[in-house]
């Protein structure tokens, strides 16, 4: 609970800069781990008064470090604040460093010497609840590098992503389940027409009697091997077999074709539906009024939460602040295919906060976390502006 940091005066740019490292070595990477949620409240100032109280939770190492840095840094800015009354205060951060600065943002702005104090993040892991988050977009810049998979990485977007996946692989089961049925229906029908073939080889041989048909060894063979279908329902008894399916019912009895009914399962499926909204009906425990309420068993109103809860109680962290995201595009005269160019475009857009609620898998999502992607990233981007500037630049002089 005690990240590494320095505190730098830049007498070029009149501020003080506050650096905080990410997680690198094995007690970083715990604190980074201890990801359980604590209250967290910011106090808004305005004027030096209190104008509101935003209240939330956020992720406990990273607070835990975000308080420690704080009563180690704040003697000293106060010292350098009057030393130096001009100078702002900047907090940059890169990872777990970004959390943490982010939140130690909000603690020095509850201080009046340090109300105009801001941030940026680089690489920003999700360390907060929605208000808390929202109400940082003022003072907090987070900035993500194409698919970094870290701002997304929480407790409930693990969760989702877990369930997708056990829903995903359940349908491979009955996909396959559904496979092996056609496979062996196709072989007992692949199996009933060969004996079929050799009843009719056989007859060939023997002239029939005029009141005979060719068709009784071939019923007596076919009785034996009617199978259901894989949708139907099947009594098999002595003597006695019923095949019954949602288009076709065929009774068989001492192995002579009685009668084809249609669709006599519709009385069990009539019955089934009953049973079923039956129980829907039972196990409703709320109801809706005109307004759009939800009402318990009581009566009771339940007032809509405000942030969102997985079904293991775990609430929804997501990263601070404004965020930026920059995002690679190829560039318009290349063809699909051609993989990744050196002339890609570098695209920088303000995104949606809830966008950051889903983890999104990628080939790259762990290589584009690192700050030298950042970097590499960020170099393309300003080489890209100053091209579109050089024009513009050009035809002003002109």
């Amino acid at each position: 609970m005690q990240p590494s940091f320095a505190l730098v005066c830049d007498k070029r740019t009149k501020c003080f800069l506050l650096f905080i490292r990410g997680a690198i070595s094995t007690k970083e990477r715990l604190t980074a781990a201890t990801a359980a949620e604590v209250p967290f409240h910011h106090i808004i100032l305005s004027e030096g008064q209190i104008s509101n109280v935003v209240l939330g939770y956020a992720h406990c190492g990273m607070l835990a470090g975000a308080r420690w840095i704080a009563r180690l840094a704040i003697p000293h800015l106060h010292n350098k604040i009057q030393e130096f009354p001009g100078y702002q205060i900047k907090v940059i951060g890169h990872s777990m460093g970004a959390g943490i600065g982010a939140i130690l943002t909000y603690i020095l702005r509850e201080h009046y010497e340090f109300s105009s104090c801001s941030c940026l993040a680089f690489a920003p892991p999700a360390c907060m609840t929605w208000e808390l988050a929202e109400s940082g977009k003022e003072f907090i810049t987070s900035l993500v590098n194409r698919n970094d998979v870290v701002p997304s990485f929480s407790k409930v977007s693990m969760e989702s992503l877990r369930s997708e996946v056990m829903v995903s692989s359940k349908l491979d089961d009955v996909q396959d389940h559904f496979d092996h049925g056609l496979f062996s229906s196709i072989s007992q029908r692949v199996a009933f027409f060969r004996s079929h073939m050799l009843s009719i080889s056989h007859s060939t041989g023997k002239i029939a009697d005029h009141n005979s048909s060719i068709s009784e060894p071939l019923l007596k063979n076919s009785a034996d091997r009617i199978q259901p279908p894989a949708n139907g329902y099947s009594i098999d008894r002595r003597g006695q077999q019923v095949v019954a399916s949602e288009e076709r019912v065929t009774l068989v009895v001492n192995n002579e074709d009685v009668t084809s009914v249609k669709s006599a399962v519709s009385g069990f499926t009539s019955q089934e539906d009953s049973d079923s909204n039956g129980a829907l009906d039972t196990q409703q425990s709320s109801t809706t009024t005109n307004d759009g309420e939800v009402l318990n068993q009581n009566g009771t109103r339940n007032d809509k939460q405000k942030e969102p809860i997985s079904a293991s109680g775990s609430r929804q962290f997501l990263p601070p602040g404004r965020i930026i995201h920059m995002v690679a595009q190829p560039p318009p005269d290349s063809t699909p295919g051609e993989g990744t160019s050196s002339n890609e475009i570098i695209g920088i857009y303000e995104t949606p906060r809830d966008l950051y609620g889903k983890i999104r898998l990628a080939p790259n999502m762990i290589k584009e976390h690192y700050m030298p992607s950042y970097i590499s990233t960020m170099e393309s981007l300003l080489e890209q502006l100053q091209k579109d500037d050089v024009p513009h630049q050009t035809t002003c002089e002109l």
